[in-house]
């Protein structure tokens, strides 16, 4: 499957990004500059069995080209992350990892609007696409370590 990350450069996202690759799937790291995709896909081809599939571009390209997108940007980069690539999300599914911490990750935000970061996605997207809210609790330092 051709799984396109967008935010792939962070932790979370490049550990998904990661092990998805590690296990077969096509991954296509998105940036909001695709030299920051394309470094990071570089790093991760690095870290990888010679006969796995990443490559790095920006988060529009990436969208374009997948089959499934994966959002993995800090809460606060969402909105404008999401509409960037909103057209191109029509009738694929986004899975979010966001989660709107404050400034220590063990305080939550109360977001105004009363919703979850997935809830918020989906309204900004609307009928385009379905939005679900996954891998919220595992760590990059777990996703990055094969034995775990």
């Amino acid at each position: 499957m051709k799984i396109a990350i967008l935010g792939g450069t962070g932790n979370e996202g490049f550990g998904l990004g990661f092990r998805w690759a590690a296990a077969g799937h096509d991954i296509i790291i998105g940036s909001r500059l695709a030299e920051k995709g394309a470094s990071a896909a570089a790093d991760m081809l690095s870290q990888l069995p010679e006969n796995v599939s990443v490559k790095g571009t920006d988060n529009l390209s990436a969208t374009q080209e997948a089959e499934l997108v994966v959002l993995s940007v800090p809460y606060s980069a969402q909105e404008k992350t999401l509409a960037t690539v909103k057209e191109a999300l029509a009738g694929k599914l986004l899975v979010t990892v966001a989660v709107p911490v404050g400034e220590k990750a063990a305080r939550v935000w109360r977001l105004p609007s009363g919703l979850s970061a997935a809830e918020e996605a989906q309204q900004q997207v609307g009928d385009i696409t379905r939005v679900v809210a996954a891998f919220q609790n595992i760590s990059a330092h777990h996703l990055m370590d094969m034995e775990h």
